[in-house]
């Protein structure tokens, strides 16, 4: 993986249209075999391949009917309790993964995202030159691995706004590819899910697909209400990567997560535990822009 991501023999490697066919073709080959009847045989190899706790899973191992199907298994109901659940001004972890923090993009770019052309319209799938309220946004970064549950759940309460699919690549998401100088997080195919939230103000979450993962299917529709720790989307086979965008100012991200953040480290963290709490900050945020209109 470091040499396919890292090396100037692989920039050579994935300028070539040829690169992009194999990877797609080794992809859909991946899918389509994870969701056959026959790719349950390899449930037990995955679970002791990756030490996934099946004690956790909301069935017995032998009652899932594909790889895709564990893949994409619930957890126990109340494994993952909601922290603090009727308190909206509380945002909390959408999965279960390794987290990263950052109180704007310009930090994200120093020490995480390294993609050559990454900026934030990119990332929504815009036009570079667009303007958006998330131009100076924090971001919170969920790094999943395949033992990990791969449902996913929203950060916090509101309204669904939009839900649009972008991008057609599927590169890798391990810490080599994040941190190389391909653009995984704006390339790959990446479900983009916008909230309005009471508490936070407009909330963006990507769900960014990657090598041997397939779509990005999403569980709820535009106009529908959502309470924070409630499924909203699902990844098919492979890790993955989500990013969680709040306004400037609208968050004040756990401080752990922060210490951690800052010391190169992502934290261990389970979907449901605490991601930040809500200031206000975003009202002033976008002040301006509503005064114009």
């Amino acid at each position: 993986m470091w040499f396919f991501y890292q090396t100037f023999v692989s920039r050579l490697l994935l300028a070539l249209p040829p690169t992009w066919w194999v990877l797609g073709w080794q992809h859909r080959r991946i899918a389509a075999h994870a969701n056959s009847p026959e790719s349950r045989n390899d449930i037990p190899a995955f679970i002791k391949s990756y030490s996934v706790d099946v004690a956790a899973a909301e069935k017995p191992v032998e009652q899932y009917r594909s790889l895709q199907e564990f893949f994409a298994r619930r957890l126990r109901p109340g494994l993952r309790p909601i922290y603090e659940l009727g308190n909206d001004a509380i945002a909390v972890m959408p999965a279960d993964s390794r987290c990263v923090v950052y109180g704007n993009v310009d930090a994200a770019r120093r020490f995480w995202i390294k993609g050559r052309n990454f900026n934030v319209p990119a990332l929504l799938g815009l036009a570079p030159s667009t303007r958006t309220p998330w131009d100076n946004c924090a971001i919170a970064i969920n790094r999943l691995s395949p033992s990990d549950c791969h449902r996913l759940h929203a950060s916090v309460s509101g309204r669904v706004v939009t839900t649009e699919t972008h991008g057609h690549r599927f590169m890798g998401s391990e810490w080599a590819a994040t941190h190389s100088g391909v653009n995984v997080m704006t390339q790959n195919e990446r479900l983009v899910m916008e909230f309005e939230s009471e508490e936070f103000g407009p909330v963006v979450q990507v769900m960014i697909g990657a090598s041997e993962v397939g779509s990005v299917r999403p569980l709820v529709k535009p106009g529908q209400r959502v309470t924070k720790g409630d499924e909203v989307a699902v990844f098919t086979y492979g890790g993955s990567i989500m990013a969680t965008l709040f306004v400037f100012g609208a968050i004040d991200f756990e401080a752990d997560l922060c210490r951690h953040t800052s010391g190169g480290c992502e934290t261990l963290v389970q979907y449901g535990s605490p991601l930040g709490r809500a200031t206000g900050g975003w009202r002033r945020t976008l002040a301006p822009a509503t005064s114009a209109e």
